[in-house]
């Protein structure tokens, strides 16, 4: 047996995609049982292991230990599981999960490991701060360093993540696989969307152009540099309009008074937001030229080439910047550079963006990168 180890990882449409969706596709290659095993946090305990348990009814889902600078001890329990179920090899999602994979290596409670890296995380935390506590900040270096170090084998979500690795902590081997960020099932279904209601009760026009951001306010997305890129387009056209389907946030309202009628913002249920998508003629992927982003794999990437929208892309995102421009798959931002003018495309151009991310972004695209990972876990 292989464990799939996730620490601190509260469930949402990107732990459906990027782990149980991966869990079960990993079942179906052949290898060993693969099995989750989710340390959660204990609020809404029980909510979480429902919800978990309903797309893998065999992961095991336990509470952390609480505060997250508590988190070493949380090998106590993983300890208590491998004595239990005695898996050859774990794949751990992030540095602290790796941490802890690679004790239970060391006291001959597994095998091998593998380090399944999402980014860049002391960067990350380095640069967005995404807690108030020096100490836990500071400790995400050596962590990470350990992680790329003493793993068995690797998995990184972009090409520009390992040379990451090589640059900050010398990371010299091959023992790695690169998968970025593939769609999740749910967005494998043809798209169902009537375009023309979704405009009118946005007060759009078929004839407008719809541009549209998808995902979260956090502070890597990069509000303020959006802002620069759409006031240009929406000063020079008037049918230009921007649709945030986020929560609410400073820069999008600030841009809204200042295009009345041409933007608007919405914030729907994960399952809705596909066939949305699907109702505009364009999807936004700006971020400022940061470590974090620099190493990214953003899943809204695949999304929006799902449903058939080419993607204006800041340049230096992860490998997905050169790739739009190689695979003519939108447009490239550059600050301070002349900003794109996203055109509408035919059906045919969008059904080419829908295939191209049928054939390199599902998990069966990956299918001999993952099981290589498997083959070196299973001992």
């Amino acid at each position: 047996m292989i464990l799939y180890l996730t620490y601190n990882d509260a469930p949402s449409g990107v732990y459906w995609s990027q782990v149980t969706d991966v869990v079960a596709h990993l079942n179906t290659l052949g290898g060993p049982p693969v099995r989750l095993v989710a340390l959660v946090s204990p609020r809404g305990f029980n909510a979480s292991r429902q919800a978990i348990r309903k797309r893998l009814p065999d992961a095991v889902v336990l509470p952390m230990v609480p505060k997250a600078r508590n988190w070493r001890h949380n090998a106590r329990i993983l300890a208590l599981l491998c004595r239990l179920l005695k898996p050859s090899g774990i794949m751990a999602r992030g540095v602290f999960a790796t941490w802890m994979a690679l004790r239970m290596r060391e006291r001959g409670l597994t095998k091998r490991v593998c380090f399944d890296g999402r980014g860049a995380y002391a960067a990350e935390w380095e640069e967005y701060r995404l807690v108030d506590d020096d100490k836990l900040i500071a400790e995400f270096r050596p962590t990470e360093q350990r992680a790329v170090q003493e793993a068995d084998v690797r998995l990184a979500v972009s090409e520009a993540l390992v040379e990451h690795w090589r640059e900050r902590y010398g990371y010299q081997g091959n023992a790695h696989v690169v998968i970025p960020c593939t769609l999740g099932r749910e967005l494998l279904k043809p798209v169902d969307a009537d375009v023309q209601a979704i405009r009118t009760e946005l007060g759009w026009s078929m004839d407008d152009l719809v541009l549209v951001y998808s995902g979260s306010t956090a502070g890597w997305q990069s509000f303020a540099l959006l802002e620069e890129l759409l006031a240009p387009l929406l000063s020079a056209d008037p049918s230009c309009r921007v649709l945030f389907l986020s929560r609410e946030d400073p820069h999008a309202e600030a841009l809204a008074q200042r295009f009345p009628g041409q933007v608007a913002q919405r914030w729907l249920d994960h399952k809705a937001v596909r066939g949305v998508l699907a109702a505009c003629n364009a999807g936004l992927l700006v971020r400022e030229g940061t470590i974090t982003n620099r190493v990214a794999s953003p899943t809204k990437f695949a999304e929006y080439l799902s449903a058939g929208l080419p993607v204006l892309i800041s340049e230096g995102l992860g490998d997905f910047s050169s790739l739009v421009e190689e695979e003519d798959l939108g447009w490239v931002f550059r600050p301070g550079k002349e900003v794109p003018e996203p055109q509408r495309l035919a059906p045919y151009d969008r059904e080419r963006l829908v295939h191209f991310a049928e054939r390199h972004f599902t998990k069966e695209a990956f299918a001999d990168a993952y099981r290589a990972l498997l083959k070196v876990l299973a001992g």
